[in-house]
């Protein structure tokens, strides 16, 4: 219960979202719903065919809206994983490539869908756009400020937009963020206060991957945060302009007391509290550790290898340009998942507590705890909205039928652009930056959007 005891109703602040269209950046007109007619499909391609490509992008996808699409290629540098992908994905015809120049000339796709790894996101998306495809593509955009500008010259000279695949933005939870500081209950924003926990369970999957290393996903800043730093630029309706940070490697890598390639051979299986048994996900058995003879790339790799040169404990402070700051921090080790998010206003405080995993029941007996607090006043509670069992809390299905299907959104659920891709991995990257350089970062220094 509130101080007051009373409990109000989310109509009171959100907007509705009947009858009103977010409006496409692609030319998806032709085919991919906004106002596309019966018949019109797309040529669609998955470049990159891991575990996002083939699940949200790939059968989650044509589960929901496979009639707007025809799969014309499933395209990776490792040809065993691209099979396995076809597979899984129940596509035994689609044309399988391990060349995106060879995917394009023969596959003639329209429209391309990229979830490689990161630090090749900038260049397939330039590649795309000179062909004329459309694109979307995975966060981050870049992993570094030469990338972000690779992408946005790409855009210039080809006059094209890409969608930033940012699902987080629609989760029911973070719409309903964003319409309670529309209204104006806590006035103005002066600080916000983002606390984000990974838990020992998802928090070390990232050291086991490729995402262990800062030249492939330009550490979890970039990777990960990419996110975090999006919904704040989105919720302030304000652009970055200076990050002072500060990080380490504190609990994997080169603090492991041993270590080995991956998890499955391991001799300290027994005493090792990460140790994961890959071999329980059928999975990614057939997309990662039947196609390890190709690139020797393994999915359960150690936590504890020496080559992990990324930050698993985080901090930065973020000025905006309409004066806010905001403190934000990353943990990836700790006992439980979800984050704590505060904005401090002129006239009150808007406090979120998410949880998604932990080794107790919440105390509220909710997922998302919502609440506001009036200056010189009362505390309410704000009904959540109802846990979405689905991808990032319902955000996965919501972005697809935005994309896809033309799904009625208010014009501040619009789907996101490059410059909100270069802004938001623009903040990680001066946050890196800013650790490794001892000194306060401008984005200026990095982007020009």
């Amino acid at each position: 219960m509130s101080d007051s005891g009373e409990t109000v109703t989310r109509r009171r602040f959100v907007q509705t979202t009947a009858g009103v269209a977010a409006g496409s950046l692609l030319g998806l007109t032709a085919g991919a719903g906004q106002g596309a007619g019966p018949g019109k499909r797309r040529r669609y391609a998955i470049l990159g065919t891991g575990h996002r490509g083939t699940g949200m992008w790939g059968r989650e996808l044509l589960n929901r809206h496979g009639d707007r699409l025809d799969v014309v290629a499933l395209c990776d540098t490792n040809h065993r994983r691209a099979l396995a992908a076809r597979e899984l994905m129940g596509l035994p015809n689609a044309p399988v490539f391990t060349s995106f120049d060879e995917m394009f000339a023969q596959a003639r796709p329209d429209l391309l869908m990229i979830t490689t790894p990161d630090s090749t996101h900038a260049d397939y998306i330039a590649r795309a756009l000179d062909c004329g495809l459309d694109v979307i593509t995975e966060k981050p955009m870049a992993v570094d400020e030469k990338q972000i500008a690779v992408v946005l010259e790409a855009e210039k000279r080809n006059n094209r937009k890409i969608v930033m695949a940012f699902n987080y933005r629609y989760a029911p939870k973070h719409q309903l963020i964003k319409e309670l500081l529309m209204s104006g209950e806590i006035g103005p924003v002066t600080s916000v206060d983002f606390s984000w926990y990974l838990d020992v369970i998802h928090g070390a999957d990232y050291f086991r991957r490729w995402h262990r290393l800062r030249a492939v996903g330009g550490s979890l800043f970039v990777h990960k945060a990419t996110h975090h730093f999006d919904l704040v630029n989105w919720w302030l309706a304000s652009e970055p302009e200076e990050v002072t940070a500060h990080a380490d490697l504190k609990r994997y890598g080169r603090n492991g007391a041993f270590r080995h390639t991956h998890c499955r051979p391991c001799p300290h299986q027994a005493r090792c509290e990460f140790y994961w048994d890959m071999t329980r996900e059928a999975r990614l058995m057939k997309l990662y550790a039947e196609a390890e003879s190709e690139d020797g790339y393994h999915r359960d790799g150690c936590v504890f290898r020496e080559d992990v040169d990324i930050f698993d404990t985080m901090a930065a402070l973020v000025r905006y340009q309409n004066g806010v700051v905001m403190n934000y921090s990353l943990n990836a080790f700790t006992p439980f998942e979800g984050y704590r998010l505060a904005f401090n206003g002129e006239r009150g405080r808007l406090e979120v507590r998410d949880y998604e995993r932990q080794p107790f029941t919440p105390g509220e007996g909710t997922e998302t705890l919502i609440e506001v607090t009036r200056s010189f006043g009362t505390r309410q509670r704000i009904p959540a909205p109802p846990h979405e069992d689905s991808g990032h809390a319902g955000g996965d299905p919501r972005l697809m039928d935005l994309i896809f299907a033309n799904a009625p959104m208010p014009e501040h659920m619009r789907l996101p652009d490059s410059r909100a891709g270069a802004l938001s991995c623009a903040i990680g990257i001066a946050a890196r930056h800013s650790v490794d350089q001892g000194r306060p970062v401008r984005i200026a220094e990095l982007v020009r959007v």
